[in-house]
């Protein structure tokens, strides 16, 4: 029984620590997140460079190019504010070799036709953007015929998920990086982005919990094989 109860101990303190391990792993990259905010933005002769993203990810960018609105997608099943829409990305093109894909901001869904597309404004010519350099967006739960329905109907503005890759063959784009649009609501989109939190929170509740259950597998060892017993002996 001892030896189990010190297995268990173990383990479960053992996942406690690991827990709070990546609670400082992850209060770490969001300071280095709210590092990179700080810094100047990125403009566009930057983005004519070669830059990793590794080193300029959550950088702020003002940007100037053009729309290439001929290759909007809208992404559905994306909520703002508890109301459900689409997030609409437009490539923004500056210069012959380089494309970013812009995040441009959230549109409301058709209460009655949920795949209707909402219009939109897509300003002509040369345009200026401000936001911040991001990972691609997070892929979603998709249905199988999707891939097919694509291949079927040609490009699809209405889709699940991005996938950067397959866009850039699709539409023969360089793309170097993507960013989300940052300011007030224009063109008939919101952009009331949450802020960036670390999580770290989530990571020290379970700490907690697994401490709690080494606690707990010690304090029932010693009240049934320690006190109990000197308890029934002394009677």
């Amino acid at each position: 029984m001892l030896g189990v109860t010190l297995l268990v101990t173990a383990l479960t303190a053992r996942l406690g620590f690991w827990q709070l391990d990546r609670a400082e792993q992850k209060e770490q990259a969001h300071a280095r997140v709210l590092a990179q905010g700080q810094l100047a933005p990125l403009s566009t002769q930057d983005f004519l460079h070669t830059i990793q993203p590794s080193d300029a990810l959550e950088r702020r960018v003002a940007l100037e190019g053009e729309w290439l609105a001929q290759w909007t997608v809208y992404l559905e099943n994306r909520s703002m504010q508890g109301r459900p829409g689409f997030w609409v990305f437009t490539p923004l093109q500056l210069s012959a070799d380089r494309v970013v894909l812009v995040q441009r901001g959230w549109v409301v869904r058709d209460v009655v036709q949920s795949d209707k597309l909402p219009a939109i404004e897509t300003p002509k010519g040369r345009v200026q953007v401000k936001g911040r350099w991001v990972a691609p967006p997070s892929v979603m739960v998709e249905l199988s015929h999707a891939k097919q329905a694509e291949s079927d109907k040609g490009f699809l503005a209405l889709r699940q998920n991005i996938d950067m890759k397959a866009l850039a063959q699709e539409t023969g784009l360089a793309f170097v990086a993507n960013v989300v649009q940052t300011g007030e609501p224009s063109e008939g989109l919101m952009r009331d982005w949450p802020a960036h939190l670390s999580g770290a929170d989530k990571n020290r509740a379970y700490a907690l919990q697994w401490f709690a259950l080494a606690l707990l597998c010690v304090g029932l060892f010693t009240w049934f094989q320690i006190i109990r017993k000197i308890k029934h002996e002394a009677h």
